[in-house]
């Protein structure tokens, strides 16, 4: 399957490990990559802002490249553009929403009410996670904590009694 993100130029930041994207379809987005250079060994290159600076849109507009060796798809950058905009929640987020309610992926779509699939591509960065279901995540949180503290409040009053 060939992407439709499509990268139509692409502006370093001076002095940071940002890029000025212009999407195909003519959004624009300052992308930071310094923690994503830091994720991925191979782009550990990238940390000279010298090179980084080097910038070029790919052939075909399918990636930003520095030279024959390193390149960014621009999946990964419009991924980023849009879960540091806030339009999409990171993947990481996600999981870590999972987790800290301990909620399975079965769990979790039942909850939200999605399909099994659904959020297992969620939570494997396979599908962006659209930003009301980051609100569904937040208010299901909302929602089961408060539940949880009334249910503590009426076991403390039956005990006192």
């Amino acid at each position: 399957m060939t992407s439709k993100v499509r990268i139509h130029s692409v502006k370093p930041v001076a002095g940071k490990h940002a890029l000025q994207v212009e999407f195909g379809n003519g959004k624009r987005y300052t992308v930071q990559l310094a923690e994503h250079i830091r994720s991925f060994p191979v782009l550990k290159p990238l940390e000279d802002l010298e090179l980084f600076r080097q910038a070029q849109v790919g052939e075909w507009g399918f990636d930003v490249t520095w030279g024959d060796d390193l390149e960014l798809a621009a999946t990964t950058l419009h991924r980023l553009a849009l879960e540091q905009a806030g339009e999409v929640m990171p993947t990481l987020a996600f999981k870590q929403w999972l987790a800290a309610n301990k909620l399975s992926l079965t769990t979790a779509a039942i909850e939200l009410g999605f399909s099994r699939r659904t959020i297992t591509a969620y939570s494997s960065g396979t599908a962006l996670i659209p930003k009301h279901v980051a609100l569904a995540c937040k208010g299901w949180e909302y929602e089961h904590k408060s539940m949880a503290a009334k249910a503590e409040d009426k076991k403390a009053r039956r005990a006192s009694c």
